[in-house]
């Protein structure tokens, strides 16, 4: 269903259950947050991650711990792939 949608517009994200479960639960994290734009960019980020592995996420993440892991292996994997993508532009 997310793959025809573009990451960039996140609006079908407000009505997906299980992404605003997700940001329920890293609201205390994400709140204290020192800067606005760091607020913004982790939210981005989680969006953009959520969009890419979104079956991934949700598969047997009953529990919230097992919904925030699956998010934040997510995360990790979304990260790792750019270090990579950036280090070989620098290479």
């Amino acid at each position: 269903m997310y793959r025809y949608i573009d990451p960039s517009d996140d609006s079908f994200l407000k009505k997906d259950k299980i992404y605003q479960r997700i940001e329920e639960l890293l609201n205390p994290f994400i709140s204290n947050l020192k800067s606005e734009e760091d607020k913004q960019l982790m939210l981005r980020m989680i969006s953009k991650c959520y969009h890419k592995y979104h079956n991934s996420i949700i598969t047997k993440s009953e529990s919230d711990a097992e919904l925030l892991l699956s998010t934040i292996m997510a995360l990790l994997i979304e990260q790792s792939s750019e270090i990579e993508r950036l280090s070989s532009i620098k290479n």
